[in-house]
């Protein structure tokens, strides 16, 4: 998982600190959860479908047993803080997890590796994932 977005009815401090001027913004956060669940921000509809475990993994009563994962995320990120969350949840329950958080970097960081110093984490990721599959 890079980047990944496990809990869009939470709260985190990344969403605000790395809202605005880092690539992906608060406002396209929500546009994307708005066009995932089918539903706006203002629908009553809205805060139950985004705290569904099926949408909001982070919330799922049970993670044990799940396959192994590798979980990127970026410094700047707005998802930064629910990602490195669901890396502990799922290290917690017992799943085998490699999880980096990757300083000075931005949502979107993946595809730009050949451009920026993101291409130190896709390698990293790119490596992980060779691990997990042998």
């Amino acid at each position: 998982m890079v980047y990944p977005s496990t809990d869009m009815a939470g709260a985190y401090p990344s969403r605000v600190e790395n809202g605005e001027g880092y690539f992906l913004t608060t406002t396209e956060l929500h546009w994307f959860f708005e066009q995932y669940l089918g539903v706006g921000r203002s629908d009553p509809a809205s805060a139950e479908l985004g705290a569904d475990r099926r949408v909001a993994p982070l919330r799922a009563e049970e993670l044990a047993g799940l396959a192994p994962a590798v979980v990127a995320t970026a410094e700047y990120d707005p998802l930064r803080d629910e990602g490195d969350a669901y890396a502990e949840a799922l290290r917690g329950a017992g799943v085998r997890v490699e999880h980096r958080r990757f300083g000075g970097l931005v949502h979107g960081f993946y595809g730009m590796g050949h451009l920026s110093p993101a291409a130190e984490a896709t390698a990293w990721i790119n490596t992980a994932l060779k691990r997990l599959i042998g």
